[in-house]
């Protein structure tokens, strides 16, 4: 029933998202497509914004916002009476809903990678009394990490009182849904036809990799394909593409702002027609602003997006002066307006930057293929055809000029020794050419954002992110999350790429059908998985003992600022599991993500906590054991499955005699030392204080 209450939940704030994207200028059809993503940023910036100037009980707020969007799309939908077009953007939905579904049924589990960070943020969110939320991993401290992806999700959550290791993998496949609705959408605005939606809702997040055929070349079975080498396509980098993404049902922040992202295109390409108006402006900053908050990575490409959109008019290029000047003013206000409408999390959210540094490692451009032939490939002819097209001249002429133009391309990049970023360099500025110079037409627009998309898989090879990973993986998280937005970029220009690309209808045909060929053994796989699967199901909590799960219930009944101790273990292990799906803080969780977000300056503090969990569970001192809770602040203490493996049963008993036993269930026990209502919490170092 509380999943049933969820998704009615879902849809009342989809008939408010509805009712402002038909204002916007949205069709029917594209409106509803986009309604539960703009639904969902209408119901939680209020509430959000209620709980940063202190009203605790901000879902509330939330709850009224979620009313009037139903009442409101209610009215409108009624009097539009646009049902046929309800009906095919629901039908796209709830399909593509469903895939995602069943090509995660075999592996629902929320644990290892990063996924018990993912629902630890979510379960703090649904905790939280003010803004920002408290670290789940490191109890007396605020969470240093975009959360706004999450906060999305909360209050219909809260609403539903669905239980998270549910609401999770449900949201994974709603998240499926919505950007495969609006891919239709923007593939429908590119192509002009239904067709073209499918093909880029297929290519932009049902699509495998080359590598998937690959491996059935060398010898591998479709019920058997290795899914993370194809991820890891790229030495000593993270190649992850939307379906892995999806299926592996990481709710990260690259999953969760993609149908933000989606939509915010869908507007500013319809901006961009007639230039933006007020509200379009408005809609587009905040859509901007929570896509930024939600993701830093996307931000740029997101504004990027949106000012091309905006600048490219089926007309011309639109530069300052004229008409011109309105479009560049907006786009000014939209990159203003979207710190603004969610500045308190820029204040408080500092980002362990290290700066931008040239690269000393190359993608090979075989690799390169094997992770997105099936969209630079169509790309590279589009390339060439517009190459073609600026020479001008008799055919015989002008094809003479293209293969001299691609020769020298080749020569430089062999002798170069960069051919990958050479190619894609000579791409991108032909489609840069094509949409500043004599390109007149619809695809404008569309030529605009693939420029966009080859830009962010050009990125890489000329300058990373630095992070805390190391010179032999300093591309690592840059390759990563350049590559996957270019995915998304290129893969809805796919139909305008094939077109201009090969001119006979019946050289696409096939060249689509190759590379549906080419893209089809991971989903296949995927769905094979499924027939064999000994276990299904949807909870994300089922590899928990019984007792972990009994703790995991009880901790969530408990009042905000209480504080767990759990043993301490490595990150992308079963450790800091009760923390992470209660959102409980725990005293030490991940240490390693605390220096990942924090920097080094963290280590001498992480150490001390750890330090003291163990000697916590190790002391066979009742006083002790009572001065060492007092000291960290501590309520209670968890003994589950990894307590239970990593200290003996004597020293458990008597951690468990020192204080009140008030959980003991299938072999899991809760000891409780403190109340919060005692007014002490976690100790923290001076040297976290700004």
């Amino acid at each position: 029933m509380t999943i049933v209450i969820f998704l009615l939940v879902l849809t009342a704030a989809g008939l408010g998202g509805y009712a402002l994207l038909v204002h916007v200028g949205l069709d029917d059809l594209e409106a509803w497509a986009g309604g539960r993503v703009a639904g969902l940023v209408l119901v939680a910036m209020p509430a959000w914004w209620a709980g940063v100037v202190g009203v605790h009980q901000w879902r509330s707020v939330g709850v009224v916002v979620l009313v009037v969007c139903a009442v409101v799309g209610g009215v409108v939908a009624w009097r539009r009476g646009a049902w046929r077009q309800l009906l095919v953007a629901e039908v796209i939905f709830w399909t593509a809903v469903a895939v995602v579904i069943v090509i995660r049924l075999d592996h629902p589990q929320i644990v290892l990678t990063e996924k018990p960070m993912d629902m630890g943020i979510l379960a703090s969110l649904l905790r939280a009394e003010s803004f920002p939320p408290p670290d789940m991993w490191l109890a007396g401290e605020a969470l240093p990490y975009y959360y706004w992806g999450a906060l999305l999700w909360t209050v219909p959550l809260s609403i539903a009182s669905l239980p998270l290791e549910i609401g999770y993998n449900l949201i994974v496949a709603l998240i499926g849904g919505m950007v495969v609705s609006l891919l239709w959408m923007l593939g429908r605005r590119a192509g002009g036809s239904h067709w073209s939606g499918l093909l880029v809702a297929f290519f932009g997040l049902f699509a495998g990799t080359p590598d998937g055929l690959r491996q059935l070349f060398a010898g591998g079975s479709l019920a058997k394909l290795d899914y993370w080498h194809s991820s890891r396509q790229i030495t000593d980098t993270i190649t992850e593409f939307p379906l892995f993404t999806i299926w592996l049902g990481d709710l990260h922040p690259h999953l969760l702002s993609m149908p933000i992202i989606c939509l915010a295109l869908l507007i500013a390409w319809q901006a961009g027609r007639h230039g933006p108006t007020v509200l379009q402006t408005v809609a587009l900053a905040v859509l901007f602003g929570v896509a930024w908050a939600a993701n830093p990575w996307s931000m740029p490409p997101t504004l990027v997006g949106i000012a091309l959109l905006l600048f490219a008019g089926p007309d011309r290029w639109h530069w300052p002066g004229g008409d011109g000047t309105r479009r560049w003013l907006a786009v000014a206000a939209i990159a203003v307006g979207g710190w603004i409408v969610t500045a308190p999390f820029h204040l408080e959210f500092q980002p362990f930057f290290q700066g931008v540094k040239m690269v000393f490692a190359w993608t090979p451009l075989g690799s390169l293929l094997l992770y997105a032939g099936c969209l630079l490939i169509p790309a590279a002819l589009a390339a060439l055809a517009l190459l073609q097209r600026f020479v001008g001249g008799d055919d015989e002429a002008n094809r003479a000029i293209v293969l001299l133009g691609l020769a020298a391309v080749m020569v430089v990049a062999a002798a170069s020794g960069r051919p990958t970023l050479v190619m894609l360099a000579a791409i991108c500025v032909l489609f840069i050419i094509a949409v500043l110079g004599p390109l007149s037409c619809e695809d404008r627009p569309v030529f605009a954002l693939a420029a966009l998309g080859i830009f962010l898989f050009l990125v890489p090879e000329i300058v990373y992110v630095a992070d805390s990973y190391g010179e032999d993986l300093h591309r690592m998280n840059t390759v990563f999350k350049s590559y996957i937005q270019a995915w998304i970029f290129v893969a809805v220009a796919l139909p305008v790429l094939l077109r201009w690309g090969l001119k006979r209808q019946g050289a696409r045909l096939v060249m689509v059908a190759v590379m549906v060929l080419v893209a089809l053994p991971h989903l296949t796989g995927m769905f094979l998985q499924q027939v064999v699967a000994e276990e299904r199901g949807v909870d994300g909590m089922r590899w928990m003992t019984a007792g972990d799960r009994a703790i995991v219930r009880y901790l969530r009944q408990q009042p905000p600022g209480t504080v767990i101790a759990e043993v301490v273990g490595g990150a992308y292990t079963e450790y800091a599991r009760l923390s992470a799906a209660s959102g409980v803080p725990a005293y030490l969780g991940w240490a390693n993500h605390e220096s990942v977000w924090r920097g080094n300056k963290i280590l001498p503090e992480t150490e001390r906590r750890k330090e003291l969990i163990t000697r916590l569970y190790t002391s066979s001192d009742a006083e002790a054991i009572l001065l060492t809770v007092e000291e960290a602040g501590i309520h209670l203490v968890a003994i589950g499955s990894l307590e239970s493996k990593d200290f003996s049963k004597q020293q458990l008993a008597e951690l468990a005699a020192a204080g009140e036993v008030v959980l003991d269930e299938d072999g899991g026990q809760v000891v409780r030392f403190a109340s919060p209502i005692d007014g002490r919490s976690a100790s923290g170092p001076d040297m976290m204080e700004p």
